[in-house]
C-alpha cells in the first residue's frame, strides 16, 4: 500500500511538472509602440492661405493577419506575437497621417470611412483633396536561432489622393524594407525599432519629389 501511495505521488509531481513546463512555454504578446516622429516633418504646402483642406479617410487594413504587427519565430517552432500598443493597425497609422499632414501645412478634416476611389463621387467630398488607402504590408518578423536572431520587416501601403477641383484621382504605392542579422540577447524592443524603422521611411516617401502633386493641390486655391 505504501509503495503505491509512493507511485501515485511520483505520477502526480510528474504531471505538475509538465504542466509547469507547458505553461512556461506557451506563447506571449509584447506591445510594441508604432509611432511617427513628426518634427522633422518639412512643410509641403507652407505660407498658402487659405490652407488646403483635406478630409482623411481610414486607412484599410487589408493584411492576411490584422491583429498583430509581427511575430517571434523560435528554434523549437514556438511563436511569440507584436501587436501594436495604442489600437489596431489602421487606428495608429491614419492617426499618425492626420499629425504628419497638418504638420505639413494641410487643414485636416478625419472622415470615419474608408475610401473607395471606384464609388466614392467627388461631390460627397468635405474638402479640396480627399486622401486614403489600403496598408498591403506592416510586418516585423524575428527569426531565433541558437545564440542570434534575424530579423525583417516590410511595409506597403497604397494611397489615393482625390482631387476635387480636377475630378482625378492619383495613386501611388509606399513600399519599404528593413534588416538585422545575428543579434544576440534579441528582446521586444529590436522588433519595435524595426519596424519604426520602415514605418518612418515610409511616411518620409508619401511627400517627398511630388511636385506635380503640389501643383495640382496649389491650384485649389
Amino acid at each position: 500500500m505504501k509503495n503505491k501511495i509512493s507511485s501515485y505521488f511520483f505520477v502526480m509531481i510528474m504531471l505538475l511538472g509538465l504542466l509547469y513546463l507547458a505553461g512556461c512555454a506557451s506563447s506571449k504578446t509584447y506591445l510594441l509602440h508604432l509611432s511617427y516622429d513628426t518634427s522633422q516633418t518639412p512643410p509641403f504646402l507652407s505660407g498658402v492661405s487659405p490652407p488646403v483642406t483635406l478630409a482623411l479617410y481610414n486607412f484599410q487594413d487589408v493584411r492576411p493577419d490584422r491583429l498583430y504587427l509581427g511575430r517571434r519565430v523560435y528554434r523549437d517552432g514556438m511563436v511569440d506575437f507584436f501587436k501594436a500598443d495604442a489600437g489596431t493597425v489602421e487606428q495608429v497609422l491614419t492617426k499618425s497621417l492626420a499629425q504628419m499632414l497638418e504638420k505639413a501645412g494641410f487643414k485636416v478634416t478625419v472622415v470615419n470611412r474608408y475610401l473607395d476611389p471606384s464609388k466614392d463621387d467627388f461631390k460627397d467630398i468635405p474638402a479640396d483633396v480627399a486622401f486614403g488607402g489600403k496598408i498591403e504590408s506592416l510586418w516585423v518578423e524575428a527569426k531565433s536561432g541558437l545564440a542570434t536572431t534575424d530579423t525583417n520587416a516590410r511595409l506597403s501601403i497604397r494611397l489615393n489622393w482625390g482631387l476635387v477641383k480636377e475630378r482625378t484621382w492619383v495613386s501611388k504605392t509606399i513600399e519599404g524594407t528593413a534588416q538585422e542579422t545575428d543579434r544576440p540577447l534579441y528582446q521586444p524592443k529590436h522588433a519595435e525599432a524595426l519596424i519604426n524603422e520602415v514605418f518612418k521611411d515610409g511616411f518620409n516617401k508619401m511627400l517627398k519629389d511630388e511636385t506635380l502633386l503640389k501643383e495640382k493641390l496649389l491650384k485649389t486655391r
